[in-house]
């Protein structure tokens, strides 16, 4: 690979750990109700800050061995996971969507120190990777929330939807603010209709309103096809490691498992990858 394209991706991949980082901070004081720009990164369990050597994103979980350096208390596997998944986002927002899935670079950034590719993107690119900074980012919480507690907030879904609408009538995505608004609507209405019938047949609750407005938030960002491509994503996906997580663990059917990280990597795949799985649909 040629050097200015590994330093490149090197810088991205920097950026997107750093901010995973703040994103399990924000994901995890908003789920436990507390300022999160107040005060110094802490460990849950002693209450001890965390000195800056210790909260190097993804490598000090490494070198720690998932393990407080003080009270030795172990660390979720949630914040490298977050970190990997956000650098693994940053790094598709800014190398492939717009190659892959926009078309719109006008230049080689292969060939190019960052700071000259960064002063050479188009105010399209750069708006369209702000709307998807924000819209990742409110979906990494929710994984997180999700996963720790089964808890996704409605201030990064249902509160959001305005946001994407804003965004489509701006230019901001590469949808209209009809298709965001049908979106929106599709999304939480599918995922509500499929609950009803699910009680009804059961006569237990299945899906959470959380997933409702999550979806809800994904359909407003990519409208009714993204809704629909990301929850067949999700189904598939969320059946899979169901399965494989109940087999594993030998716990009953009834165990419940999250599904809004699943609708999270549905989105993903949709809006960053929907390339590549029509060219495998076409093979």
């Amino acid at each position: 690979m040629r050097p200015l394209l590994i330093l490149n991706e090197i810088i991205i991949v920097l950026f997107g750990l750093v901010w995973g980082s703040f994103l399990n901070v924000v994901a995890y004081r908003v789920l436990y109700d507390q300022p999160f720009l107040t005060s110094r990164s802490y460990c849950p369990a002693c209450r001890c800050g965390i000195a800056w050597y210790d909260n190097i994103p993804l490598f000090s979980w490494i070198l720690l061995r998932g393990k407080c350096r003080l009270c030795r208390a172990t660390i979720s596997w949630l914040y490298p996971f977050i970190e990997l998944l956000t650098a693994f986002i940053a790094w598709s927002l800014f190398f492939r969507l717009p190659v892959e899935e926009l078309g719109i670079f006008e230049f080689d950034f292969f060939n190019q120190p960052f700071i000259d590719v960064i002063s050479q993107l188009s105010s399209q690119v750069i708006g369209y990777q702000l709307a998807y900074g924000l819209f990742f980012s409110a979906l990494i919480i929710a994984v997180r929330t999700d996963f720790e507690a089964m808890v996704i907030p409605q201030l990064f879904s249902i509160y959001l939807v305005p946001v994407g609408f804003v965004c489509a009538i701006f230019g901001l995505l590469p949808i209209s603010a009809g298709a965001s608004l049908i979106g929106a609507f599709f999304g939480y209405g599918i995922l509500w209709a499929v609950a009803k019938i699910f009680t009804y047949a059961t006569g237990k609750d299945g899906i959470g309103v959380g997933d409702m407005e999550l979806l809800a938030f994904i359909g407003s960002f990519s409208g009714p096809s993204g809704v629909w491509i990301s929850l067949m994503l999700a189904s598939i996906m969320g059946t899979l490691c169901g399965g494989i997580y109940l087999a594993v663990t030998g716990q009953g059917k009834t165990t419940k498992i999250p599904f809004g990280p699943f609708l999270v990597l549905g989105a993903v795949g949709y809006i960053l990858f929907a390339s590549t799985f029509l060219n495998v649909l076409l093979i």
